[in-house]
């Protein structure tokens, strides 16, 4: 029998005797252990195996596995269990498989460990990815809401901007106006000034007589009276004539059998005689004065002076009112 044979022999028989533990195995490592076996069992050269051997052992071969294989060779027989259990007991075999082995479950462990671990990170991962896919929604939705508002807010600004620049030049023009209206109203002041001023020199010929006896029946008397004033009361020098007045008439109403005249005269001597004489009236029965025809406001600046606590002496000469502090005579301005 040739080895050719014989290898072919223990195959089947090897395989029958390590079971089903070996089929999953690669065919390189069969190769190996095939070729190991085959050094091992190889007959003399110069001798080869009869036919009736190898048909025995063919025979042999295909027999149930339970029966034990053998052959035989140089008059010896043997058995192909105990030889292949004897080559896989030596050292070196039995480390070449065990390594063989041990390289082929690694790798297969390696194998089944990524991708069981491929599969759990998958697993595992699957709620991040949806909380992830969810994130990314609310961060989508945010930056949309985000870029609205900025659109809103720089709207806003510009808006802020705008009316801003209305208010600032509101602002200048009602700076502007209150300045104009402050030089208005110095310039109506003075212009109301300067009228009343007129409004007084027009008066500089007018004397108000107060407390004079009148009846309705002596209206149209006023110039009589007057004169009989000037003439008997006052002693006018010269005597005072009806010519000497341009117009007389009463002011208000008659309260009590007495009422105020006022009168203008034909020049101002005249009226500046009989305004300078007014003392001689003093502590009169009728209890008659006179004044200066004044505007209202110089009236009521009168009155304003007159509500003061320390009163001054008071008076006017010719239209501008003059005050008397310890003798010394000062003008107060006739506007408050």
């Amino acid at each position: 029998m040739s080895a050719t044979s014989e290898s072919k022999c223990q195959t089947p028989e090897s395989s029958s005797l390590l079971g089903g533990s070996n089929r999953g195995r690669s065919s390189s490592r069969k190769r190996q252990l095939s070729s190991t076996s085959e050094d091992q069992m190889k007959p003399p050269p110069t001798r080869q195996r009869s036919l009736s051997v190898q048909r025995q052992s063919k025979v042999q071969s295909s027999g149930p596995p339970s029966s034990p294989v053998t052959f035989k060779t140089h008059g010896e027989s043997f058995n192909m269990a105990k030889l292949v259990q004897t080559t896989l007991l030596k050292p070196d075999v039995f480390q070449s498989i065990v390594s063989e082995i041990k390289t082929e479950l690694i790798s297969e462990l390696k194998t089944s460990l990524k991708s069981a671990i491929t599969e759990a990170i998958q697993d595992a991962i699957k709620p991040l990815n949806a909380i992830i896919n969810q994130q990314q929604l609310k961060i989508t939705s945010l930056e949309t809401e985000n870029t609205q508002l900025k659109e809103h807010v720089d709207k806003a600004l510009s808006d802020a901007s705008e009316r801003y620049e209305k208010f600032r030049n509101l602002g200048t023009a009602i700076f502007n106006s209150m300045a104009e209206n402050k030089g208005l109203k110095e310039e109506v002041a003075t212009l109301n000034a300067d009228i009343e001023e007129l409004e007084q020199y027009g008066r500089r010929t007018s004397l108000r007589f107060h407390n004079v006896p009148l009846s309705k029946r002596r209206l149209q008397n006023t110039d009589d009276i007057i004169v009989n004033i000037a003439n008997l009361k006052l002693g006018i020098s010269p005597p005072l004539c009806v010519n000497d007045i341009n117009r007389s008439h009463i002011i208000g109403k008659i309260e009590g059998g007495k009422a105020q005249l006022i009168c203008r005269f034909r020049n101002w001597k005249i009226k500046n005689s009989i305004y300078m004489s007014k003392k001689k009236l003093k502590n009169n029965s009728a209890q008659i004065f006179i004044t200066e025809d004044l505007t209202r406001d110089r009236q009521e600046l009168i009155k304003r002076l007159n509500q003061l606590k320390k009163k001054p002496k008071r008076f006017t000469r010719f239209g501008p009112l003059m005050v008397e502090y310890s003798q010394r005579r000062i003008p107060a301005r006739t506007k408050s």
